[in-house]
């Protein structure tokens, strides 16, 4: 089957319903951007919503900013690891931090001296409200010499409504069923339409998010963080 496009898209809905009238032309957009965020809230693939940035902090470092070219930039983080810039880096272990409240932070490490720096164990993340798509992720205890850093996150890429009727997206083009299913569920929710039939298309749409993740090597979000070897964040990251 070929790659749907916006205008295809909502002739298949219209067919699967059987019913042209599941809202305004602004409102069938908003329901195609909710079923694309219910995908990407849910699925992590490489390469499709996850994105990677590198570089370095210097001795006395806290905190990274993250300014992102995705759409929305970074909406969650997937992991931080770090490596001595010492001698030749490229040979240096990557270690990863990990994840604890930006309160814990401080309690951890609330000044900044020379006796007190350290390698970083620990990392926060947060928002700017001011820059959707900038980001800045704290770090404790305070760097003790020059690190390089490896930032993984999540983020919300284009939705299809967002181009010509006639363009495609990645989501519209291999994961063709999984956006269908999304957006027939949400238009016959919008519909108020049989409880029955809404969980029909829910394990529908399931069902098509579980054949996504198997290929294409994806994962099912999961935001639980124990510790660096057994985590599920960091077994996606290695």
């Amino acid at each position: 089957m070929a790659a749907f496009t916006l205008a295809t898209l909502r002739t298949s809905i219209d067919e699967w319903l059987e019913n042209t009238a599941w809202g305004t032309s602004s409102q069938q957009d908003t329901i195609i951007v909710l079923a694309e965020e219910k995908i990407n809230s849910i699925v992590r693939v490489a390469g499709y919503n996850t994105n990677t940035v590198t570089s370095t902090f210097a001795i006395g470092a806290n905190s990274i900013s993250v300014i992102a070219d995705s759409v929305t930039g970074p909406l969650s983080p997937l992991y931080l690891k770090i490596r001595s810039n010492a001698g030749t880096p490229a040979n240096n272990a990557w270690k990863f931090l990990l994840l604890k409240d930006y309160n814990f932070l401080q309690e951890y490490a609330p000044v900044d001296n020379t006796a007190s720096r350290s390698e970083p164990k620990y990392y926060s993340f947060y928002n700017d409200v001011d820059n959707s798509n900038q980001v800045t992720t704290n770090f404790a205890p305070y760097a003790d010499a020059e690190y390089g850093y490896e930032f993984n996150y999540l983020f919300e890429p284009a939705s299809i409504t967002a181009g010509d009727v006639a363009g495609t997206t990645w989501l519209s083009t291999h994961a063709k069923n999984a956006l269908l299913y999304g957006c027939i569920t949400q238009a016959y929710v919008f519909m108020k339409g049989d409880q029955a039939m809404i969980q029909v298309y829910q394990g529908k749409f399931m069902e098509a998010l579980q054949a996504l993740v198997a290929s294409q090597g994806g994962t099912f979000r999961d935001t639980s963080f124990n510790d660096a070897d057994n985590s599920p964040n960091m077994m996606a990251a290695q």
